[in-house]
């Protein structure tokens, strides 16, 4: 008896060990969703209790000596093709009527938000990705650099968005909360803060960073004795005592104020965001993904393993006037959308207010064209960390549903070779066109296995 407690206690002790570690560390953000409900609530008749403590099973390990082989391949896993359905469905909504939604200051406010509305037992890939993006447990890696926007090749993760230096990174740092907002949404460019002028009826007084810090400078502003300078060194004095109190009594406001000052420079006017659009799942188009074909040598088997995934997204672009070169895609202001009807739309300027911007059916005038991009990059084996506790649908029993890193492991999925390694660094549709680029794609696969057939002909 006291043999079997003896075990009890160790095996609890494991448990326990394993639930608290995931490479150092597993968060209660990356739990899947669970059945269990507030007052002994169980949606279901048992308890998904595995979910909080799953964690990956780790690759085998491949020694150099035994990497003999390997080809890089990209493969493209489109929404269309109906054994892909269950990473892209089920679809969230987010209400965003008079500003109803907005990204959450706290996890709290992300989990419990009835804005957003989503499946209690199963999320789509995109949703998952999104909500563990936000969370800062995944590093999003950019498709291109700052300083030259015609090269796109963020799949070698080269622009990432680090979060995780910084401790729970998207509600305490602004600079990587603007970052990450702009991969999941779509709107307008953003405008100077401004509050109504005290001294000039009808006119708007716009905000500046002074020298001081965000605290003094507040005070300064609502100072009740009233003259103040907007700026340390500017002649003019101000009174906004009345306003700023009104409006920094919105702990929400004081917030986006607050971020506002802390991203902008000395003597820069603070930039309020735009109107935006959240990006929902069903306007993921595809999945691109990155990976690696391999042969092992030990284990004389030839493998393959995705390294890295990327959402694509549709984007309205127009063609660059004759003679000149195109403009770097701008992801944030040019993403399509999709509604509810499966509509395409996107933003547009208001005819009867320019200043402001309306959500309108999508309409391409002459040169422009709709094309599909990757919105970003994922590394894989992290991203892993996260869906071994999100199931996808199983059409034969609702017992025995899968997980997304069983799909992505078993392969359950299909796939469209787009890109390969070669001396040209090129996708097939920079030669081969149409019906030709499928052939070609397919003929890649039959080399593939050639390949590896050929490797038993002694």
């Amino acid at each position: 008896m006291k043999t079997q407690y003896f075990v009890s206690v160790i095996f609890f002790l494991i448990v326990q060990s394993t639930y608290s570690q995931s490479n150092g560390k597993i968060y209660d953000s990356q739990r899947g969703p669970q059945n269990t409900k507030p007052n002994g609530v169980i949606d279901g008749v048992v308890i998904k209790d595995e979910l909080p403590i799953r964690s990956k099973i780790e690759y085998e390990h491949v020694r150099l000596a035994d990497y003999v082989w390997s080809k890089r391949v990209f493969s493209r896993i489109d929404a269309r093709e109906k054994i892909n359905h269950p990473i892209f469905h089920p679809y969230d909504e987010i209400n965003q009527e008079q500003g109803s939604f907005s990204f959450p200051f706290s996890q709290e406010e992300l989990d419990t938000n009835r804005f957003w509305l989503r499946n209690e037992e199963r999320l789509s890939l995109w949703t998952i990705i999104e909500k563990h993006a936000i969370l800062g447990n995944l590093t999003i890696y950019k498709v291109n650099s700052e300083e030259n926007g015609l090269i796109e090749d963020g799949y070698q993760f080269k622009y990432p968005i680090d979060g995780k230096s910084i401790k729970e990174p998207f509600f305490n740092s602004p600079s990587y909360r603007s970052q990450v907002s702009k991969c999941f949404t779509v709107g307008s460019k953003s405008t100077d803060y401004s509050i109504p002028n005290p001294n000039a009826k009808g006119q708007e007084l716009i905000l500046m960073r002074t020298s001081k810090t965000f605290r003094r400078w507040i005070d300064s502003l609502t100072d009740p004795n009233g003259v103040v300078p907007l700026d340390d060194n500017a002649p003019t004095k101000v009174t906004v005592f009345d306003q700023l109190t009104v409006t920094m009594a919105d702990p929400k406001y004081a917030k986006e104020l607050e971020d506002a000052w802390n991203a902008a420079k000395d003597s820069t006017y603070l930039q309020k965001p735009g109107q935006v659009k959240y990006i929902t799942s069903s306007c993921i188009a595809a999945y691109n993904i990155k990976e690696d074909w391999f042969f092992d040598k030990e284990r004389s088997i030839l493998d393959r393993r995705i390294i890295a995934i990327a959402p694509v997204g549709r984007y309205k672009v127009a063609d660059p006037p004759q003679g000149q070169d195109p403009e770097p895609l701008n992801r944030f202001a040019s993403f399509v959308l999709v509604g509810k009807d499966g509509s395409f739309q996107t933003f547009t300027q208001d005819p009867k207010n320019p200043s402001n911007v309306v959500l309108q059916s999508l309409e391409l005038a002459q040169g422009e064209k709709l094309i599909e991009k990757e919105m970003f990059w994922l590394y894989f084996p992290e991203l892993r960390d996260v869906i071994i506790n999100y199931y996808v649908y199983n059409e034969q029993s609702d017992a025995q549903w899968m997980s997304f890193d069983d799909l992505f492991w078993k392969r359950k999925f299909s796939s469209t070779i787009y890109r390969v390694s070669d001396k040209f660094d090129r996708e097939i549709e920079d030669y081969k066109y149409g019906v030709d680029a499928l052939y070609e794609s397919e003929k890649i696969k039959d080399d593939i296995r050639k390949w590896e057939i050929d490797v038993w002909n002694y």
